[in-house]
């Protein structure tokens, strides 16, 4: 067996094993280009508002949602890029461990809806994405379906080099414009899958990838996260308003996106202008009794280890990295996932009939060559 065969049986192999899981992989990924953008279209109530003059302050938002949910505290707010848009509010039991998530107007404090009204079809799609809906079962998966596919984008491009074909002949006979079709598509999209692959690898496996990149890099560690500090007895918390105050001026130039109000020390997520991931990759934390940043991670000062994998990769995988040109591109290449997984499994298909179609005849010559031989 000459070594193209051989990659040719592997390509194959593998393309049939993982087929179902890429498909599924390339449908999600090209709808999670966009997912902030369709879950708006989905649950327009719990989106849009008419903007106000001016923001309440966080202390009133603060005492308005717990005055409609009485017995629930404000846990977590996550603040909208535009003003437009409404914000969101993650409420905790005071007595049990449920919680439940609300859409409300930061200009007036009304509420517009909870997470029972809300169209979670995103939200599926996106842990259907990572982690198949199995849990960490489904994320190991979906981590070997990521390593096949560098293969499979590798061995192609060997496979291709053959023939050469940049374009199917759309007057070839359906079988053989399959088999163009595969080619062609698979040339174009082949360094565009070997990034997703990539990218996805270091995602799954985030612990290990920072470990690499910090030591190729030379990246010194960050400094050790500290302990959940208890409350002191009657000590009183600053207000939100002055810790988001804190947390935006120790980092200039960067927007809060988010607050974790129910943990010590607080958690304030930021984003720089350049940083074009969802949530942005600056966290502050901060102790909510003496307003002393205790911890702080950024995404312009940060290691280059930490960058790296946090987030240049997020942006590189998710296409955001060069805004809506880069979006569109990377929602066309997953979509062109599932059809290589179709064209694939057709060329196998296809050529396993030929064979079976051809064996008859092979039989029958045996006999006649048999025949005329006694």
């Amino acid at each position: 067996m000459t070594v193209r065969r051989l990659i040719l049986a592997i390509h194959l192999w593998m393309g049939l094993c993982a087929a179902l899981f890429l498909a599924l992989l390339g449908i999600t990924g090209g709808l999670m280009v966009f997912e902030n953008e369709i879950d708006r279209a989905l649950n327009p109530k719990l989106t849009w508002i008419q903007p106000g003059d001016h923001y309440l302050s966080l202390t009133e938002i603060q005492t308005r949602l717990e005055r409609g949910y009485p017995g629930y505290t404000v846990a977590g707010l996550a603040f909208s890029p535009r003003k437009d848009m409404a914000w969101d509010a993650f409420l905790q039991s005071k007595t049990s461990r449920r919680g439940t998530g609300i859409a409300f107007n930061p200009f007036t404090g009304d509420i517009l809806g909870d997470e029972a009204e809300r169209n979670d079809s995103m939200n599926k799609v996106h842990q259907l994405h990572l982690r198949l809906l199995a849990g960490n079962a489904g994320a190991t998966i979906v981590s070997v379906a990521a390593v096949l596919l560098l293969f499979l984008s590798i061995s192609g491009i060997v496979l291709w080099w053959r023939r050469k074909i940049f374009a199917p002949d759309w007057r070839n006979p359906p079988k053989k414009l399959n088999f163009d079709v595969h080619q062609a598509l698979g040339i174009y999209s082949s360094f565009f899958l070997m990034v997703f692959s990539v990218t996805a690898m270091v995602i799954h496996w985030e612990g290990k990838a920072t470990f690499i990149a910090d030591r190729l890099t030379h990246s010194p560690e960050p400094p050790p996260f500290p302990p959940a500090q208890r409350r002191v007895p009657g000590a009183i918390a600053l207000s939100p308003d002055r810790l988001l105050a804190i947390a935006e001026g120790s980092v200039p130039g960067a927007q809060a996106t988010m607050m974790q109000l129910a943990d010590s020390p607080i958690r304030i997520a930021i984003k720089y202008p350049e940083d074009r991931t969802p949530a942005g990759r600056t966290n502050v934390f901060i102790d909510p009794y003496t307003g002393k940043v205790v911890h702080l991670l950024s995404s312009r000062a940060g290691p280059l280890g930490f960058r790296i994998v946090k987030l240049w990769n997020r942006e590189i995988h998710t296409g955001d990295i060069g805004g809506l040109p880069t979006r569109i591109l990377a929602c066309l290449i997953s979509l062109s996932l599932p059809l290589l997984t179709l064209t694939g499994p057709l060329i196998w298909w296809n050529r396993r009939t030929k064979r079976k179609s051809q064996l008859p005849i092979a039989n029958c010559q045996l006999r006649t060559v048999a025949f005329k031989s006694q």
